[in-house]
């Protein structure tokens, strides 16, 4: 599981379509901003499926995410086999429990917060890179939800990586649930969120940097 596609689901930016959903961008984006600037931690269930243009096995991996302000991530999958994310400030920690090893790097050089928009990040932040779409909102059996596609632009890096993103918001809560990315190469990953808790306590040690017994710690390399 690579992190910046993971965290690609939570990108939103606020660019659009001339005349397009422009009432339901402003509600969705100014919504999301709330949300995220009233944020202090948050926990919940994700689900992540892969899909190879390769292979036509789907690759399934499920993992529970935290978020503490300022800057604290964590993603414990339940498979040892899965990296594990333990981000807090500029320090990032990827280990593996399976390989035992534990690769360092910095958020300088792994631009954590470019992804992670609408989970303690900010929205504004990628506008530059996506022309955003929004559909009016679909009533769901326990909330509404609106739709968002991203295009890249063609000043954007992700230009020439990616076809589109689609992410599912819902009205509650004002965090993403559900999204699609679409790789150029035809790769197709998915995400599903769930079981949201919104500013509850987390342990600390959830975001702790210890390096387990046995384990070698090498640099990252991009």
């Amino acid at each position: 599981m690579k992190l910046k596609r993971l965290f690609l689901l939570v990108v939103v930016g606020s660019r659009l379509f001339a005349g397009v959903g422009e009432e339901e961008r402003k509600t969705v984006i100014t919504n999301m901003k709330s949300a995220s600037d009233a944020m202090t931690s948050l926990y919940a269930k994700m689900k992540q499926k892969k899909k190879s243009a390769f292979m036509e096995k789907e690759v399934t991996t499920k993992a529970d995410f935290y978020f503490m302000k300022p800057g604290k991530y964590s993603l414990r999958p339940n498979n040892d086999a899965e990296n594990q994310y333990i981000v807090n400030g500029n320090d990032v920690w990827i280990i593996n429990r399976k390989n035992k090893t534990v690769t360092t790097t910095s958020e300088s050089d792994f631009s954590l917060n470019q992804y992670v928009i609408g989970f303690g990040g900010a929205i504004e932040t990628l506008e530059k890179y996506f022309a955003v779409t929004v559909d009016v909102k679909q009533v769901q059996k326990k909330f509404g939800s609106y739709k968002i596609s991203l295009t890249p632009l063609k000043t954007s890096k992700f230009y020439e990586k990616l076809e589109k993103i689609t992410i599912l918001v819902r009205d509650d809560l004002w965090l993403p649930y559900h999204a699609e990315l679409s790789e150029s190469d035809g790769d197709t990953t998915t995400w599903e969120f769930s079981d949201f808790k919104l500013n509850s306590k987390i342990k600390d040690d959830i975001f702790k940097q210890e390096v387990p017994k046995g384990f070698q710690v090498k640099k990252y390399e991009k």
